[in-house]
């Protein structure tokens, strides 16, 4: 008994040692920030587009996924507010609460008189979505988002660029 923990030692020890060091070669790497998603208002207060911004110019704002841009003149710009909206917050923490809930509901249910299992998931459903909806309206009240009150104007539009500038790279 006592040689065969000795053989396993060096193994678990060379393992341990190797998982280490990966882990440490990956702390080393610099993080990528992926560029802020903004939604744009015209100068009436309606949301014109969305998404991340690719670049931002002199004159103009370009947002979305690299393949499938939109080119949104300064002019045209209201207001620009920063990261997603509350609802998005509230619909992300009330779909993982409800799929939380119906999947752990059908796991407990039983085939009993009062509680089966498709009453389980129904019932796990909707209150772990009721819980999860709040959560996701609590985590929206800490989000820092910020908002850019454009108008139009060039001297704001500066200031946005500057602000953007130091949030991430933009190219």
């Amino acid at each position: 008994m006592l040689i065969s923990i000795q053989t396993g030692f060096p193994k678990i020890l060379v393992l341990a040692l190797a998982i280490l060091s990966c882990t440490a070669i990956y702390a080393q790497k610099e993080k990528n920030k992926s560029a802020p998603f903004v939604r744009v208002y015209d100068l009436n207060g309606t949301k014109i587009s969305k998404g991340r911004i690719v670049s931002v110019t002199d004159s103009s704002l370009v947002l979305g996924p690299k393949d499938k841009t939109v080119n949104i003149e300064v002019s045209k710009i209201g207001l620009i507010k920063t990261k997603r909206s509350v609802g998005n917050n509230i619909l992300i923490g009330a779909a993982i609460g409800t799929g939380t809930g119906a999947i752990l509901g059908f796991a407990t249910g039983g085939e009993s008189q009062f509680w089966g299992k498709g009453d389980g998931a129904a019932a796990g459903g909707l209150t772990m979505g009721a819980i999860g909806a709040g959560v996701g309206a609590i985590i929206a009240i800490f989000k820092k988002s910020d908002t850019y009150d454009i108008e139009g104007d060039t001297t704001k539009w500066k200031a946005f660029r500057e602000a953007m500038g130091e949030q991430s790279p933009l190219p």
